[in-house]
C-alpha cells in the first residue's frame, strides 16, 4: 500500500513540474535575471516585463504569454519574464527591490528606452489579453491593433481626427465607405469599416470635441454591456469598444522610446 502511495505521490509530483516547467517555458517571450535585465531590455524600444513567481502558471500568465505570442512579429517590443525565488538562493529578489515589485504577482511594467522611469500596469485591473492590448495602445508609439482594427483603419482614424474642416473629414469618411462597398459581404472586416465610418459621421456632425463625442459613446456601450445581451450582440459592442479606442488620440502617459522624457 505504501509503495503504491508513493508511485502516486511521484507522479504527481512530475506532472506538477512539467506542468510548472511548461508554464515557465513561453513562446513569445524571454527569461530574464538579474544579469541578463539591463543588457536584453536596453535593446528595445518597449520592453513589457512581468515580474512573478519563479513558476508562473495561471490565467494571467495565459494571457501574457498568448499577447506575446500574437505580436512575436515586432521587433520594436520585447516580452519578458522575471521570476523572483523568496526561497533558496533568492534569485532575482534583488530586481524586485530595484523595482520596488510586491509579492502580490504578477506586477507588470512597461519600460521604453532611455526612459527615466517604467509605467506600471493598473493593478486595479484583470490581467487579460485585451487589457494587455489596450495598455500597450495607450503607453506606446506602436502600432498594437485591438481586434476587428487595423493599421490602415487606425491610420484613416488619425488622419480624421487630424483633419480640421469637415469637408477634409467627409472626405476620409467617402474613402472608408468606398473601401467598405468594395469588400464582399463575408469578408470580417466590412463590418469594421463601417462602424468606423458611422463613428467619424456622428463627430462630424457633432457640435462637441471629437474626444466628446467618442467618450460619451463610449459611456452608452459599457452601459448596454452590463445588461443581458446574446453572444452575438455582445462581440458587436466589444467590437464597437475598440474601433472608439482608436479615435481617442490624446495619450498623455506614452512613452517616446527615444526620449528621456516620460
Amino acid at each position: 500500500m505504501f509503495h503504491v502511495w508513493l508511485r502516486c505521490s511521484i507522479l504527481t509530483l512530475i506532472i506538477a513540474l512539467v506542468e510548472q516547467s511548461r508554464a515557465w517555458t513561453a513562446r513569445g517571450c524571454v527569461d530574464l535575471d538579474s544579469s541578463t535585465f539591463d543588457k536584453v531590455v536596453g535593446k528595445f524600444d518597449y520592453a513589457l516585463v512581468k515580474f512573478d513567481t519563479a513558476f508562473p502558471y495561471g490565467d494571467k500568465h495565459e494571457a501574457f504569454t498568448m499577447l506575446a505570442e500574437e505580436v512575436a512579429a515586432s521587433n520594436d517590443l520585447l516580452f519578458a519574464l522575471v521570476g523572483i525565488k523568496d526561497y533558496g538562493e533568492k534569485d532575482n529578489t534583488d530586481l524586485g527591490k530595484r523595482f520596488s515589485i510586491t509579492k502580490e504577482y504578477p506586477v507588470i511594467k512597461l519600460f521604453a528606452r532611455n526612459a527615466v522611469e517604467p509605467i506600471d500596469f493598473p493593478a486595479d485591473q484583470s490581467v487579460t489579453v485585451e487589457n494587455l492590448r489596450i495598455f500597450l495602445k495607450r503607453n506606446t508609439d506602436l502600432y498594437i491593433g485591438l481586434p476587428g482594427c487595423t493599421q490602415e483603419l487606425d491610420s484613416f482614424a488619425n488622419s480624421f481626427l487630424m483633419s480640421v474642416p469637415s469637408t477634409a473629414r467627409s472626405s476620409i469618411i467617402d474613402q472608408v465607405e468606398a473601401i467598405e462597398k468594395s469588400l464582399d459581404e463575408a469578408d470580417p472586416l466590412k463590418k469594421s469599416y463601417m462602424m468606423y465610418a458611422a463613428l467619424m459621421r456622428k463627430i462630424n456632425n457633432s457640435d462637441k470635441l471629437p474626444a466628446d463625442v467618442v467618450q460619451e459613446e463610449m459611456k452608452r456601450i459599457k452601459k448596454i454591456l452590463q445588461g443581458k445581451l446574446s453572444d452575438t450582440k455582445r462581440a458587436e459592442l466589444k467590437l464597437r469598444i475598440n474601433i472608439m479606442l482608436s479615435f481617442q488620440s490624446n495619450q498623455p502617459n506614452i512613452i517616446k522610446s527615444h526620449s528621456t522624457e516620460l
